[in-house]
């Protein structure tokens, strides 16, 4: 395959929705530094993404592997945060309640 600004732009969509769906799948584990490992890998061609200039439209069926992996990629990136949310309001009502504390400690000389 010859490699133009399309084809490639495909190529990261194509290395894209596999780790969403790896990441998911992590969400669903708990695995959250696997998470932020493969988010910095999906971070990278994102920004690939950004940096590829097409110089003509994609071909009808380009566009249309482009709708069905992007509706995949987004489809999991909402289901991960579904399941993050919850997680991160967790972890900052701990965090809120350790700064209440560390204030009672302080005020009280503990």
């Amino acid at each position: 395959m010859i490699l133009t600004p399309q084809n490639e732009m495909i190529h990261c969509y194509e290395q894209i929705a596999p780790l969403s769906g790896r990441m998911l799948e992590l969400a669903r584990s708990g695995d959250w530094s696997g998470l932020l490992q493969l988010g910095q890998q999906i971070r990278s061609q994102v920004d690939r993404l950004r940096e590829i200039q097409l110089e003509a439209p994609l071909e009808p069926s380009q566009l249309a592997r482009k709708h069905d992996l992007l509706s995949r990629i987004l489809a999991d990136d909402a289901a991960i945060r579904d399941i993050v949310t919850p997680e991160l309001a967790q972890l900052s009502s701990l965090l809120g309640n350790m700064h209440r504390q560390q204030h009672l400690n302080h005020a009280y000389g503990q």
